[in-house]
């Protein structure tokens, strides 16, 4: 006869088998809070011991304290409106603020803004803004930057209040970005890696299938600028001119490696002949798993992949 511990057993391995099926039904279900379907992801991200996937997934969840690595959806471009008064005689006026009139550390104020809160806090406002016509998210600029600029825009006027506004569209289609990327994830890694739990525990560190999860996981979540599939890998080199050091000095930044490496590389280049030599070969061997896209390490192999790309079109070898 079946003990209970024997069935419940069984009814736990049914729930396990299912994780990535649980995650595409909550992914197609728009009924569905984000908040429910990214939690399942930070199992999967466990069964997988993808620390990139739960990272995401955490800061989805908890929000993104350094704006930094808020993703490139999240980032929104938007004007800022003030009003303005010339004294308790005159009326409040509205006018739009044109970025080129501020400085060039402040126009991203201007210009884009980083939406880094929870999801909850935009699908719970979401819902009690919907029937409110015209509204909008907005954004406001805070009291020193306000006073900062106080007198500057409008001759003769004072700047009271300024905001950028985030039309409510735009926030439904952040979260529309989030659902899709997570179903396009859970499709691919069922089609790559397997269906069940067991497929998704033997992927070990440091493997092959490991690599391949890091891949679909840069791809589908961060719209990556790797793509690696059916033996093939592509980076996207085109902002590096040939034999320009400053390009790729700053594509080399923007993976996080670190000022004094970047020293060093232009020393090897040099002792190398400016070709892809022995000393070049050893900095990207030393390197490779430390780059970071958009905030994330993407693992030894595909930063060796990113590495040698890169280097490889600053010395003209594609």
């Amino acid at each position: 006869m079946e003990s209970a511990y024997e069935r419940l057993t069984f009814s736990v391995a049914i729930i396990r088998l299912m994780l990535l099926d649980k995650i595409i039904e909550l992914a197609t279900d728009n009924q569905q809070p984000l908040t429910v379907l990214l939690r399942q992801c930070i199992v999967l991200a466990h069964e997988l011991k993808n620390d990139q996937l739960k990272e995401w997934a955490n800061h989805e969840l908890n929000g993104y304290p350094d704006q930094a690595k808020v993703p490139q959806y999240r980032t929104i471009r938007a004007g800022a409106t003030g009003t303005f008064n010339a004294g308790y005689m005159f009326p409040t006026i509205k006018r739009q603020i044109p970025a080129l009139a501020m400085e060039e550390a402040h126009r991203k104020f201007a210009e884009v803004v980083h939406l880094s809160e929870p999801v909850n806090a935009y699908e719970t406002n979401l819902t009690a803004l919907k029937a409110n016509k015209g509204a909008v998210f907005a954004y406001e600029w805070n009291a020193n930057l306000i006073n900062y600029y106080q007198q500057e825009f409008l001759e003769g006027h004072v700047l009271v209040k300024a905001w950028q506004e985030i039309p409510l569209g735009v926030v439904a289609g952040v979260l529309d970005t989030i659902r899709t990327r997570v179903l396009n994830m859970a499709l691919e890694l069922k089609s790559e890696i397997g269906e069940s739990d067991a497929d998704l525990k033997r992927v070990r560190q440091d493997s092959a299938e490991a690599e391949k999860v890091n891949s679909i996981v840069l791809t589908q979540i961060f719209g990556g600028t790797v793509y690696m599939a059916a033996g093939q890998q592509n980076v996207n080199v085109q902002n590096i001119a040939v034999g320009n050091w400053e390009d790729l000095k700053k594509a080399l930044e923007s993976l996080g490696i670190a000022k004094d490496e970047l020293d060093r590389l232009s020393q090897d280049i040099q002792e190398d002949g400016k070709t892809l030599g022995t000393q070049v070969k050893a900095w990207i061997s030393r390197n490779a798993a430390k780059v970071f896209d958009r905030g994330l390490q993407v693992g030894t192999s595909v930063g060796t992949t990113m590495l040698t790309e890169y280097l490889k079109r600053h010395f003209g070898m594609t």
